[in-house]
């Protein structure tokens, strides 16, 4: 009898002792985050995030990460809360089955979301639960993480950080200003930069350079018009060759604003900048 007691014990032992380490396995794998259970080694440097066949792309520049279609930069609060989704702990890790897939929301392939990190790690996107928590399909696992709304958002407008000037200056700038009226010089005007620094009558058209922020404008993604149009070129002070180049007209009671750059980016921007640069043009 004494024997039978001792061997009860034993047994108890070590099935206490296996939930005991069973459970401490359990926990170590649902503690890890998402960027090391996916073994995202390196920082975030690109990320591509698709709905269908839309998509918006941004990677990391030396100031901030870059919508790469407008060449101009991301909020930084999006793009932190992006890194906080990264590095939200997981909840949960499911085999990749095809059942699993189904009832998870990977069936559907008519509303496909996903996200493309630094060119390689590919996260698909399935069901949002009742508890804002979102199952991310990677390689062979589904992973169950906290959801955070509108990581998933593609739209430029949301992404656009509205904190800085459309046009990339800076007030230690030195350029002069070359206004023409449909390409013909002798219907504006050249200001050389010290009369365009020393001359109070000409403040309003500096600062409209370095005041129009993203927050005054809204994406546009028309075509270019054919109407009547004003070019601004802003010119290096010293070797005269052309820093900045953008042209703006009048439409259908709208100002529209193209930068003739690498990235041509397109905006619908406030009257008051076209009334400001056409009024030194000839009537």
């Amino acid at each position: 009898m004494k024997k039978l007691i001792i061997l009860i014990g034993m047994l108890g032992t070590l099935i206490f002792a296996n939930i005991i380490i069973s459970n401490t396995s359990s926990k170590k794998e649902s503690e890890q985050t998402l960027s090391d259970a996916i073994t995202l080694d390196n920082p975030l440097s690109t990320f591509v995030i698709s709905i269908n066949d839309n998509k918006i792309e941004l990677s990391k520049d030396d100031s901030c990460y870059k919508i790469k279609s407008i060449n101009y930069c991301a909020d930084h609060n999006k793009v932190q809360l992006f890194n906080k989704f990264l590095n939200n702990e997981v909840n949960d890790i499911y085999e990749n089955s095809l059942e699993n897939r189904n009832r998870l929301g990977f069936g559907n392939k008519k509303n496909i979301s996903s996200v493309l990190i630094n060119n390689r790690k590919t996260l698909l996107f399935g069901n949002i639960n009742q508890y804002s928590e979102i199952y991310v399909q990677e390689s062979n696992k589904i992973y169950k993480v906290d959801f955070y709304k509108d990581i998933l958002d593609i739209s430029t407008n949301k992404w656009i950080d509205k904190s800085k000037p459309i046009i990339d200056l800076v007030e230690s700038d030195k350029f002069d200003v070359v206004i023409n009226l449909n390409g013909n010089e002798n219907k504006c005007i050249n200001i050389p930069h010290k009369k365009l620094i020393n001359d109070q009558k000409h403040s309003t058209l500096r600062n409209s350079f370095f005041d129009l922020y993203a927050s005054d404008v809204k994406i546009w993604n028309g075509e270019f018009s054919n109407n009547s149009f004003l070019i601004v070129h802003l010119k290096n002070k010293n070797n005269k060759k052309v820093k900045k180049s953008f042209y703006i007209w009048k439409e259908d009671h709208l100002v529209y604003f193209y930068a003739d750059n690498e990235n041509k980016q397109k905006f619908v921007i406030p009257n008051s900048v076209y009334e400001n640069i056409k009024s030194y043009c000839k009537k």
